[in-house]
């Protein structure tokens, strides 16, 4: 024993100095004297069921946990050193094509390990606590969340597909699978390696008289749940504490659909009117996680009502009250086509209704949209062929993020009824993704759609955009990206929707409500620069960012009005945490549309590429504002 314990710290030692040789050489070097020790190690704490099993087997069994271990740590740790490299997310996999899968093992991760330095020791008792507070997910949830299956060929595209869903929820940090080949066999067997984040966390928001404080956890009991409850406390309402409660399940039942339960007595729900509402919402979801999926889908019930907590007097204060019901449903063609195969087609159908109990008493709302019934149903028939690559640095600080290429071409009709006006309603949607071989990532977008009626189009909107990430430069520890985007949009024949205007999404901290516009050209320029350096396990990105936006004013003095936004900030990010990727910035803007120049301070929380929520989205109408 005393060899053993010896040997395995020599390989602790080896972890620790990972980064300063190659993690080839430093396993070459210790494997003879070490490899005996890890493997028994492993079997003695976790393959007790192994003793009765023949001789074949443990061999086997012996070869897979060696390998587990080596590759497991390999494909989950990140280095500030590492060069980033752009993969394809099917490469691992292809030399397994059409070999069986005979088992699927699972592996994971708790805290005491870094997921960016192996040579990093976590401080052990920070790991401890976590570890405490922390109930890690269990076996069965993973597999809840599987749609590769034992006995069945595998198939690469679907298993980086299962992958990617896997690391897109909001519980886990970081997923592979990896295959170890079965010698002389045409059977494969799987492992699938997790790592957690730490799962409670809190919000912060308000103002320093009227703060709104929530806690949460995004995995009660290891079991993909997540508990959030926010409560307003300002001296201005009555009652002077306001709460909102959310219940979210993910893949209930195994069936990869999410179940979402609210109350919210504080807007943090889905609002429509400007007054204080309070709501309940029932919310039903299942994405079409891989191209290989027959079925996609959803549905929700939100009632709202808008609540007079601040006592306004009655000829002042919005009384209303509406109900929301949304659902649809999606076919998935072309899944049994051959492998190589990802073109697909997807029908899928749409029904909402939002309609109104009670509507505002005030003459002068009684033609505003948002305060009336929308009623319509969508079809949208989406010609589309995609598939992932796998990088970093983009809005992590190192984590594995997955970002689309290929094409979808969607066509879209219905009937949509709004301010007592029935149209029907026609759409196309473009939008094709490439990623370089040097690491540049592109998207083009166009779209054009509106409604006809008395032998015209109405409302019609005709939009085109380009967003273009430029590969990572590195200068040592130091990670540089760039970022351009624009997009122009043109209204034609306005009649019922709203005019374009400019708003935070275009500059942050600019709300020119006042503007009607129908045409608007958007422009975005941002660098950030990842550092190597963590306080307390937050990394920090400096950036810089020059935003444009000029409108083709239908109301103001002159016909075309430019804004500028000049803004500096940074982001930050604990990968171990929950919070996300948090952004801080100060923007300047020159003139605002009463021509005065004014500071913005900006915060947002959760930045991310939001690619891996499925393939194919519910029909909608084309958006601007």
């Amino acid at each position: 024993m005393y060899l053993v314990i010896k040997n395995f710290n020599r390989v602790l030692q080896g972890i620790r100095d990972f980064t300063l040789i190659d993690a080839k050489s430093v396993f070459d070097q210790i494997k003879a004297s070490s490899i005996r020790c890890f493997i028994f190690l492993i079997i003695y704490f976790n393959s007790g069921t192994l003793l009765g099993q023949a001789e074949k087997d443990t061999v086997d069994k012996k070869s897979f946990t060696r390998k587990t271990f080596h590759e497991g740590l390999k494909l989950i740790s990140t280095n500030p050193k590492d060069t980033v490299l752009t993969e394809k997310s099917i490469d691992p996999y292809i030399a397994y094509a059409g070999k069986i899968i005979r088992t699927i093992h699972y592996e994971h991760f708790g805290f005491e390990k870094s997921i960016y330095d192996t040579a990093k020791k976590v401080d052990r008792t920070v790991a401890k606590l976590a570890n405490s507070l922390h109930s890690d997910t269990r076996e069965k949830i993973i597999k809840k969340h599987l749609f590769i299956k034992k006995d069945q060929p595998l198939n690469p595209h679907k298993l980086a597909d299962n992958e990617r869903y896997i690391r897109g929820t909001d519980f886990i940090l970081d997923c592979r699978i990896f295959v170890t080949p079965i010698d002389n066999s045409d059977s494969v067997d799987l492992t699938v390696l997790t790592r957690d984040v730490f799962s409670i966390g809190a919000t912060a928001g308000g103002s320093a008289n009227a703060p709104q404080i929530g806690v949460y956890d995004v995995n009660v009991d290891g079991r993909g749940q997540r508990i959030q409850l926010t409560t307003l406390i300002d001296p201005d309402r009555t009652p002077a504490a306001g709460l909102s409660i959310l219940y979210r399940k993910s893949s209930i039942f195994g069936s990869l659909t999410n179940l979402e339960l609210g109350y919210t007595q504080i807007n943090s729900g889905l609002t429509i009117g400007d007054e204080p509402e309070f709501a309940t919402l029932m919310r039903l979801n299942r994405p079409l996680v891989s191209p290989y999926s027959r079925w996609a889908g959803g549905g929700e019930i939100s009632r709202n009502w808008s609540q007079n907590v601040y006592k306004q007097p009655d000829s002042i204060f919005l009384k209303y009250k509406y109900t929301i019901y949304n659902g649809w449903l999606g076919y998935n063609m072309g899944i049994r086509k051959e492998i190589a195969s990802r073109n697909r087609k997807f029908l899928a159908g749409r029904y909402f209704n939002g309609f109104y109990q009670d509507q505002p008493e005030q003459e002068e709302y009684s033609e505003e949209v948002k305060y009336n019934n929308l009623y319509g149903y969508l079809t949208e028939f989406t010609f589309y062929r995609q598939d992932y690559y796998k990088t970093r640095y983009v809005f992590g600080f190192g984590r594995t993020e997955d970002i689309p290429y290929g094409f979808k071409l969607g066509l879209s009709g219905g009937y949509v009824r709004a301010l007592k006006t029935e149209r029907p309603y026609g759409a196309v949607k473009l939008n094709f993704a490439e990623v370089s071989k040097k690491g540049n990532f592109y998207n083009f977008q166009v779209q054009a759609g509106g409604y006809y009626q008395n032998s015209e189009l109405e409302d019609f909107i005709v939009q085109g955009g380009l967003a273009y990430f430029s590969k990572l430069w590195q200068f040592n520890r130091y990670k540089l990206r760039n970022y351009v985007s624009g997009t122009y949009t043109q209204l034609i024949n306005q009649r019922v929707i709203d005019w374009l205007n400019v708003n935070s999404k275009e500059i942050p901290g600019l709300n020119t409500d006042s503007v009607y516009a129908d045409k608007r050209l958007a422009l975005r320029l941002e660098s950030e620069l990842f550092t190597p350096g963590s306080i307390l396990g937050f990394r920090f990105a400096p950036l810089a960012s020059i935003d444009m936006v000029t409108v083709d004013c239908t109301n103001c003095n002159t016909r075309y009005n430019t804004f500028w936004g000049l803004s500096t900030g940074f982001r930050t990010r604990n990968e171990n945490l929950i919070f996300g990727t948090m952004e801080v910035k100060i923007t300047y803007i020159p003139k605002d549309e009463n021509g005065d120049s004014k500071v913005a301070f900006g915060f947002k929380q959760n930045l991310e590429l939001r690619t891996t929520n499925g393939f194919v989205n519910q029909p909608t109408l084309i958006r601007y504002n």
